[in-house]
């Protein structure tokens, strides 16, 4: 069963890294084609609380504190998103795209530590 728990962390994993792609292509037609923010804006209700999903199939699938903690601060820095594109201080909501490169870096980094294989080879 614990297994089961680690492979549908890592799918769960994916999923959320490919959503930030998509969530990053949309932030780019919205700069370089139209302007129009919607579907940026909207896309990240889809997958904004899998991290909170990926906690509890961490610790179900007893993955270890620290890939406990790292879902957690995805989490907090997507709570950190809403924060900084809503900043009045131009320069401190240019974090925004900062902290979607951390998101990016976070969850690659999950997702090469859960492999749900790895202990087998």
């Amino acid at each position: 069963m614990k297994r089961n728990f680690k492979i549908i962390y890592y799918v769960l994993a994916w999923l959320f890294a490919a959503s930030l792609f998509v969530q990053v292509f949309l932030a780019g037609l919205a700069i370089f084609d139209n302007g129009d923010w919607s579907m940026h804006k909207s896309f990240i209700h889809y997958f904004e609380f899998t991290p909170i999903i990926m906690i509890i199939f961490a610790a179900l699938g007893r993955m270890g504190w620290r890939t406990i903690t790292l879902s957690a601060v995805l989490y907090l820095f997507i709570i950190f998103q809403y924060i900084s594109v809503n900043l009045d201080a131009r320069a401190l909501a240019a974090i925004h795209p900062v902290t979607a490169l951390l998101l990016l870096w976070t969850i690659l980094h999950l997702i090469r530590r859960s492999k749900p294989w790895k202990q087998l080879a």
